[in-house]
């Protein structure tokens, strides 16, 4: 028999277990101490320091009014797929303003709760993004009351409606299906933008913008050798991607080389 289904609230929220002390210990110990391959030794030794940090006073003095510490992965680890978990990565502990005063004078004079609360949360994230963490969706509903979905369509609101790239997790590692920030790093791209000027401007690593630039240049490379209209389809299967993101990336090809795919097709 194979292993029971996990429920979507087990696949949506479990992952959160492993946001502890405990597991950034573990990892430390696994891969800067060398006990990778003494895992039950490290188990060991992490309930042990455990158990003396749990009896220790954790210092607050530089947390201000209205903010929380929290455990996130750090950047640049790669999203988290089967063969390397949110627990396997390491983890930060950082300071997040859940409440601010200017929240409260909002509120005071008459804005929408769920208006303060998507400034709450674009806050929150850059604030994470600064201290060299990333959040996601789950984590901030966690904190915010809300579901993860509530949290990714308030957070894709303000993107929209400010213009601005907010660093989440999914963005910043990779880990969303949305090609929105993908679309915007492409025409920074054909605007002449550095590599390095991109990941500032969209928040992303060099890395990722990299392999973002080099999969719009197989897809403009094959509309320019193309004899009839480009198929996404087609194109999607032979570069082993998604057709949604192709269409995306044929959006962004200049018009002239368009123009050049069309008249080859007459």
């Amino acid at each position: 028999m194979g292993r029971p289904q996990k429920t979507w609230r087990e696949q949506t929220y479990g992952p959160e277990l492993a946001r502890t002390l405990r597991s950034r210990l573990f990892v430390l110990l696994r891969d800067e101490l060398g006990l990778g391959r003494q895992p039950k030794v490290a188990r060991l030794l992490v309930d042990e320091i455990g158990a003396v940090v749990d009896a220790t006073l954790l210092d607050r003095s530089r947390m201000e009014p209205g903010q929380v510490l929290v455990l996130a992965p750090e950047v640049g680890q790669g999203p988290s797929w089967t063969w390397r978990k949110l627990e396997d990565k390491r983890m930060k502990a950082v300071a997040l303003t859940l409440v601010a005063q200017e929240d409260i004078e909002r509120l005071v004079a008459g804005e929408r709760l769920p208006l303060v609360r998507q400034q709450r949360m674009a806050r929150m994230v850059r604030e994470a993004y600064e201290q060299g963490v990333t959040l996601t969706s789950c984590q901030l509903g966690l904190m915010t009351g809300v579901s993860p979905s509530c949290v990714s369509e308030q957070l894709n609101a303000w993107m929209a409606e400010h213009d601005e790239v907010l660093p989440t997790r999914g963005i910043v590692e990779d880990c969303s299906p949305a090609v929105s920030h993908k679309a915007q790093i492409i025409a920074l791209h054909l605007q002449g933008e550095s590599t390095s000027e991109i990941a500032r401007a969209t928040c992303h690593t060099p890395r990722s913008v990299e392999r973002y630039v080099r999969r719009f240049e197989q897809v403009r490379e094959m509309v320019r050798y193309l004899d009839r209209e480009p198929d996404a389809a087609v194109i999607a299967r032979i570069l082993g991607c998604s057709e949604r993101l192709v269409r995306t990336y044929l959006a962004l090809v200049p018009e002239r080389e368009s123009q050049s795919a069309e008249q080859k097709s007459q």
